[in-house]
């Protein structure tokens, strides 16, 4: 049986302590590149292999460790209001720092939005905190960019905002719950499905809540596919509510894909009766609603997955903006309710 090369061997070939030997294994920016790379070759020329088992076994004692003295983790957002009071956001903070709390770790919010906070501003602050690993999350419209210096930085980003540093990201997966509220309007009996969004809603998200949309329209017939209705925010509220009912008269939609409130403040001169009039099933749910059907959001199952996948980049010594970026989707849940009721024949 051959005997297993240890970082000790790697050491002394390397000529150089076992400790650094571990932090080239693990890539850690504390060495140069040359440093890391030299012993990383003598390891392949070894026929070093890591061992499953003790990774397992570091990572124990590493959580072990944290709860005797909890690493700060960031979370950086840039909204100028209480990340509490933020709907959908304020799940993912608090989906975050639960998952932070059972692993023994703090996370520390901060916000650009802050008076005098700039990005290098707010960058000194993390360096002299020390903290070198963040999820980036609840950014607001136009927040397209963070220019830190992201050589010995790790990020993770929820959702898509911001834009760039193009880093890991974990979201809902928007384009399946679209398509999952079609596919359960349809199975409820309902042909002509409408759509209606906040001027950017679905730009933020990478268009995804029309692309979804747009797909799952093919299964319609051509007269029953009706255009989104896109509203917008500098609107006064009664020339959205006069939009909506233009495009109700004249697309006549059986069921309406959107989110309650902004519904019931265009339905509120209208005088529509729902489910009478038409149905109406949310695709925007925070959680399951007692009158609303829709489907609901995993936010803070997105917010904890970021905080795991943001350890293991802590535990791997992982900084820098990767060289393949990955994306983490996490399913919806469509939740039946009375505001859109199976369609009698």
């Amino acid at each position: 049986m051959t005997e297993r090369i240890s970082l000790r061997d790697i050491a002394a070939r390397a000529g150089v302590h076992f400790s650094t030997v571990s932090l080239a294994l693990k890539n850690s920016p504390r060495l140069s590149l040359v440093t890391r790379q030299r012993i990383q070759q003598i390891a392949a020329d070894l026929g070093y292999r890591h061992d499953p088992w003790l990774d397992a076994l570091v990572a124990y004692r590493d959580a072990k460790r944290r709860q005797r003295h909890p690493t700060v983790l960031g979370y950086v957002s840039c909204w100028d209001a209480p990340i509490e009071s933020l709907p959908h956001h304020r799940h993912f903070w608090t989906g975050a720092r639960l998952r932070a709390e059972e692993l023994g770790i703090k996370l520390e919010p901060f916000s650009l939005a802050e008076p005098h906070m700039s990005a290098a501003r707010l960058e000194k602050i993390l360096q002299a905190r020390g903290i070198e690993c963040m999820i980036l999350s609840s950014f607001s419209e136009g927040a397209e960019r963070l220019d830190f210096d992201w050589s010995r930085l790790a990020a993770v980003r929820v959702e898509f905002q911001p834009a760039w540093p193009p880093v890991a990201t974990v979201s809902v997966d928007h384009l399946r719950i679209i398509q999952e509220a079609v596919r359960q309007v349809l199975l409820l009996g309902y042909r002509r499905p409408g759509l209606v969004l906040g001027h950017n809603w679905s730009q933020l998200v990478e268009d995804h809540w029309l692309i979804g949309f747009a797909w799952s329209q093919r299964q319609l017939a051509p007269e029953d596919r009706i255009p989104p209705l896109a509203t917008r925010y500098q609107d006064s509220a009664e020339t959205a509510r006069r939009q909506f009912r233009s495009w109700f008269a004249e697309h006549a939609p059986d069921v309406i894909l959107g989110a309650h409130g902004t519904i019931e403040a265009r339905l509120e001169s209208s005088r529509a009766d729902i489910p009478r009039a038409f149905a109406l099933a949310d695709p925007f749910l925070e959680q399951p609603h007692p009158f609303y059907a829709g489907v609901a959001h995993p936010l803070k199952a997105v917010g904890a997955k970021a905080v795991e996948q943001l350890v293991g980049m802590l535990t791997q010594n992982a900084r820098g903006i990767p060289a393949e970026v990955t994306r983490t989707y996490v399913d919806g849940r469509w939740c039946p309710g009375p505001s859109c009721p199976p369609r009698s024949s």
